[in-house]
């Protein structure tokens, strides 16, 4: 017959108790990180492609393509990316060409700043608040 030491009662308890917050902050440390990494892959995704559709879109002096069009319609899919994954961007995403205006072979840049906001800000104050910036260059077409 087993004999109960009266003084190893609660024991486990109490380690559950004292392992419970650095198991919860892991964990919300590894979820807010995945957040950060998903908005940085979607702003750099919408980057490629707004410099994809600015490098394969015509530029002529001609209505309905212009520079401003042009740079308007790359822009425009950049933001869309963005608003498809409920993301804004801080000021106005950039689309260039370098030499201006484009030619064959001239490089087409874009970026565009996002910020993420952690969830859990009392927790993680260290991460509270981070502008992440993504860019992207092709050759115009």
């Amino acid at each position: 017959m087993r004999q109960r030491l009266g003084t190893e009662r609660g024991t486990s308890t109490l380690e559950f108790i004292v392992v419970l917050p650095f198991l919860l902050l892991i964990m919300l440390v590894g979820v807010e990180l995945s957040r950060a990494w998903l908005t940085a892959h979607v702003a750099s995704s919408a980057v490629r492609e707004g410099a994809r559709l600015g490098a394969v879109t015509p530029i002529s002096p001609d209505p309905p393509y212009n520079m401003t069009t042009w740079a308007e319609t790359a822009t425009g899919r950049i933001t869309d990316v963005l608003s498809g994954a409920n993301l804004t961007a801080l000021g106005a995403p950039t689309v260039g060409c370098t030499p201006t205006p484009c030619a064959p072979n001239s490089q087409v840049d874009a970026s565009v700043t996002v910020r993420f906001q952690t969830v859990v800000p009392l927790f993680l104050p260290q991460i509270a608040q981070i502008d992440i910036t993504q860019s992207a260059t092709m050759r115009y077409e």
